[in-house]
């Protein structure tokens, strides 16, 4: 039998819960040490798009009917492009389940967390509220983890630390400290996100103009972006988001009043076609605080781990949001470090620090490139002049006409390596 391991993994969130659960099914003992106090109560964490690349890691856990089953989850095999005039732009394909087995899925990400959850508590795995990992120590055998709880500092020594705590990440500051190295920074993108949602029935139309055959729309213009998707099965909110370009500012000062915030999106978007400005309008008669999330981006990293530590999900590679791939790419990293895991028990004279890099070298070059597209996107939601913004309309109708669904089949049509395999593993 092989030798027991012994992990921590710093962060609860997608990756982290997602790299416990795999690892419960090997000779692993593994604790999640997660800052925060308690499972999140509301759709904070915003609504996110999990691609079906996504959904097969779920399913290797036998989650994905799990997650069907949540009262959120619309299916999004496509979305549809207009301009701020109204016109349109076109479609894009976001994977169907005839040719992947599962279509994307518009979701909040409190559910998918509430799915991971609920798995951890039935295995009865350890996750360790309001627990903040301060430092990290490489010795001979493995490394020594120091985490706070409350006013109680607490170590142990494990084989393996596992950074799954974000794009703020103190484990990737700890592993570069024992790299002898800088750790890169995150830098802000200059674009800032302001979302929330509303009743579908608080703006008259809206239900004829978002519908479970078109559940998420586009609006692409001069002074920005804006996006509107049903997120619940009986399509009775409308989750809103807008992407503009904004000027940095210290952590405290996003904390701006809401007034402010609308004033600012209503100056973007007031001349916009239905039903943007209504959503906004909507949204501050109800008052309701949006969501404000300043867009900060991580150089790409050379270094993912060193001898004992190793880092997944944001705290590796932030993922910006405009390629809706964030979530999925979560659950790929948690899946084939699992899967390397897997392999390394079966052969015992393998070393750990070789696994880790191999971990790097054949999930960097997917992410990278996931990461450039995303950027790519994001920068399509830049302030433009008119002959700027003219010349990308008509670019996106003339991509959008040709566009065919395998183009996706790099992002969609991908399975994590030995992902089916599991499937016998949890008998």
């Amino acid at each position: 039998m092989s030798r027991q391991l012994n992990i921590i993994i710093a962060g609860g969130g997608i990756s982290g819960a997602t790299a416990a659960l795999f690892l419960s099914h090997l000779n692993v003992n593994v604790v999640v040490l997660e800052s925060r106090p308690g499972r999140m109560t509301s759709i904070e964490g915003g609504i996110v798009m999990l691609g079906p690349n996504g959904m097969h890691v779920l399913q290797g856990l036998g989650l994905a009917e799990a997650l069907h089953h949540r009262l959120n989850g619309i299916q999004v095999p496509w979305l549809h492009m207009y301009d701020s005039a109204g016109g349109r732009l076109g479609k894009v394909p976001q994977g169907s389940a005839e040719r992947y087995g599962f279509s994307s899925t518009m979701i909040t990400r409190w559910d998918i967390q509430e799915v991971l959850l609920d798995a951890m508590e039935k295995k009865r795995l350890t996750i360790v509220w309001s627990a903040k990992v301060e430092g990290a120590e490489e010795v001979t055998d493995g490394v020594i983890v120091h985490w706070r709880e409350g006013n109680i500092v607490k170590e142990r020594k494990v084989d393996l630390l596992v950074g799954a705590d974000g794009i703020w990440s103190t484990v990737r500051t700890k592993m570069y400290a024992t790299l002898n190295i800088p750790a890169p920074k995150p830098r802000y993108s200059g674009l800032v996100g302001v979302g929330g949602a509303i009743d579908i029935s608080s703006v008259h139309g809206l239900a004829q103009y978002v519908t479970l055959e078109k559940p998420v729309v586009m609006v692409q213009g001069r002074l920005g972006f804006f996006g509107m998707t049903l997120f619940d099965r009986e399509a009775k909110y409308v989750g809103w988001w807008t992407t503009h370009e904004a000027a940095d500012r210290s952590r405290d000062e996003w904390k701006v009043p809401k007034d402010q915030i609308y004033g600012e999106i209503l100056r973007r978007y007031a001349d916009w076609a239905f039903p943007i400005p209504q959503i906004i309008n909507a949204a501050e008669v109800v008052d309701a605080a949006p969501f404000v999330w300043p867009i900060y981006e991580v150089e790409n990293l050379q270094h993912w781990h060193s001898k004992s530590i190793v880092l997944v999900g944001d705290a590796a590679h932030a993922m910006p949001p405009h390629s809706g791939q964030g979530a999925s790419q979560a659950l790929e990293d948690a899946a084939y470090l699992a899967y390397l895991l897997r392999q390394h028990q079966l052969n015992p004279s393998s070393d750990l620090n070789d696994v880790l890099a191999q971990f790097q070298r054949d999930r960097q070059q997917r992410v990278d490139e996931i990461v450039a597209e995303a950027n790519r996107r994001g920068d399509q939601k830049r302030e433009l002049g008119a002959f700027g913004m003219f010349m990308k309309k008509w670019g996106m109708r003339i991509v959008f006409y040709f566009m065919k669904e395998d183009w996706m089949d790099g992002w969609f049509g991908y399975k994590v390596p030995g992902i089916d395999d599991w499937i016998k593993i949890r008998e």
